[in-house]
């Protein structure tokens, strides 16, 4: 598990340092940081997957696009070095060299010469197939899904790009109906016995909208995904995913992702809460948590309220340490340069030390209403 990631001189950070648990929690206001902070990491594992970390730094593709070095380098460096920091066990450090200022325009950026850095990350679960990223711009209200069988079948990943999720029927499809998939006994639903990944899919879908039954099937060279209510054998009573709304199809990746992760891995999911309603969002929220607290390390980013209250609520049934929760609130000072805040909570889930900003806009709100 990742215990601790520093970035230096990265876009708005100048320098960061930030603690992590097994499950993070990133969130503060737009532009703050957020984003870059999971940047910093989806850079390294493109460049691992690309063979290329050990030469520097790839700006672009297969996970993110930031540009060239003039976009990654911050405004306000002290010196032209990007280092990202990750502490496991052992502590490794990458440090990425733009003194050669016409490397700024460049969309790979080299390593720091004699740069050495042990060569047992490759074994952390960022560079490995005990990863998934699912991105904010997640597939979404469409019926046909396409198949990459070494990505989900070898590689067992639900994106080939961009944490789009695209690859989520064809996982479904390939592992949905193991009888023993799932492999965390406190993240499966109540109403469902057994751990066939569909089955348990549906039981959590069914926390975001009641009743919903889906329907996975291989056409030639695609998979469609199709949904209905209630118990359903006729496939012709199956709506299609533009018929039934975004929340289902949105949350699907992220309920998979976490259903079939295993200990010891890592997911980084963006906006989780995207089109579900506020029972449905509490509701992930405490899947999240029960994963988080089952081994896996989840990092999010969050605007959402209920996100965030969920996980209190679960600090405060038990359903997760609250050591093994780190939330940080991310502002720009006045100089736009990112700043973090560490949320420190209670055993009972409270808020300890308040920080404007941190989701007090309902409360604002009221007062205006009040009047007050």
């Amino acid at each position: 598990m990742i215990t601790k990631l520093k970035i230096a001189n990265f876009k708005s950070h100048l320098s960061t340092e930030l603690d992590m648990g097994a499950l993070t929690v990133l969130t503060g206001i737009n532009s703050s940081g957020k984003s870059s902070v999971l940047q910093s990491l989806l850079l390294l594992r493109q460049s691992f997957k690309n063979n290329r970390l050990g030469a520097g730094l790839d700006l672009n593709r297969p996970l993110c696009d930031i540009g060239n070095g003039y976009d990654a380098l911050s405004r306000f460096a002290n010196n032209e070095i990007i280092t990202f920091m990750i502490k496991s066990d052992i502590e490794y450090e990458w440090n990425f060299d733009l003194t050669d200022r016409r490397k700024l325009y460049d969309t790979f950026i080299p390593s720091v010469k004699g740069m050495n850095v042990n060569n047992s990350f490759s074994q952390l679960p960022l560079f490995t197939n005990d990863f998934q990223y699912l991105s904010a711009s997640r597939w979404a209200h469409v019926s046909l899904y396409p198949m990459d069988s070494y990505a989900v079948e070898t590689e067992r990943q639900l994106s080939r790009e961009y944490g789009r999720g695209e690859l989520v029927a064809h996982f479904l499809d390939f592992y949905g109906n193991n009888e023993n998939f799932i492999q965390l006994d406190k993240i499966l639903h109540p109403s469902c016995s057994n751990k066939k990944l569909l089955d348990q899919t549906i039981a959590w879908e069914n926390e975001v909208s009641p009743d919903i039954t889906m329907n996975v099937k291989k056409i030639s060279e695609n998979i469609t995904m199709r949904y209905s209510y209630g118990n359903v054998n006729d496939t012709e009573r199956y709506y299609k995913s533009e018929n039934v709304g975004f929340g289902l199809s949105y949350s699907l990746p992220v309920i998979v992702a976490l259903l079939s992760a295993s200990p010891n891995s890592l997911l980084i999911i963006e906006n989780p809460e995207a089109h579900l309603h506020p029972r449905g969002q509490s509701k992930l929220s405490e899947l999240i948590a029960l994963a988080a607290q089952s081994g896996v390390q989840v990092i999010i980013e969050t605007h959402s309220d209920h996100i965030f209250n969920g996980v209190r609520k679960s600090i405060m049934g038990k359903k997760i340490d609250k050591d093994n929760v780190k939330i940080h609130f991310f502002e720009l000072n006045d100089k736009y340069i990112s700043k973090n805040t560490e949320v420190e909570l209670s055993e009972a889930g409270r808020v300890l030390k308040h920080k404007k900003g941190l989701f007090d806009q309902f409360d604002d709100d009221l007062d205006a209403l009040l009047g007050l």
